[in-house]
């Protein structure tokens, strides 16, 4: 496993453990985390205070959730996650399960940007990576 894949292996681990500042430690202070193609609250977080409002934010409005890569492929500096996201909301008790991915940038060994994506395809042509 590429050093890049460990790191965004990790990122993953500490968004699915709720963990904020496991996630900031592995990213630069100006980090960009784009979840605006997200269906609910759809939203750009700047930096490693937005990092910990997104976090907080997923806490709040859901009871449990997860993204679970389910496969990792380096292409230059960025990685391509695709996930597996499953998830049942706080007050509403509503469940979700559906597949996404997420392109986390990271040209040296700090994770600079995260961008979601609602259609994995859509994360592969940005990518450059074979629609597959």
């Amino acid at each position: 496993m590429s050093a890049r894949v460990e790191i965004v292996r990790r990122a993953h681990d500490a968004l699915n453990h709720g963990d904020a500042e496991a996630l900031v430690a592995l990213c630069a202070p100006d980090f960009h985390l784009d979840m605006s193609d997200r269906v609910f609250n759809p939203e750009v977080y700047l930096g490693h205070d937005g990092i910990r409002s997104f976090v907080e934010e997923v806490r709040e409005v859901w009871e449990t959730f997860s993204w679970e890569p389910t496969e990792l492929q380096e292409v230059g500096d960025v990685v391509l996650s695709l996930v597996h996201s499953v998830g049942r909301g706080r007050e509403s008790g509503l469940e979700i399960e559906r597949d996404s991915a997420m392109l986390w940038r990271i040209p040296e060994q700090t994770l600079v940007a995260l961008t979601f994506f609602r259609d994995p395809s859509a994360a592969r042509k940005t990518a450059g990576v074979d629609p597959g």
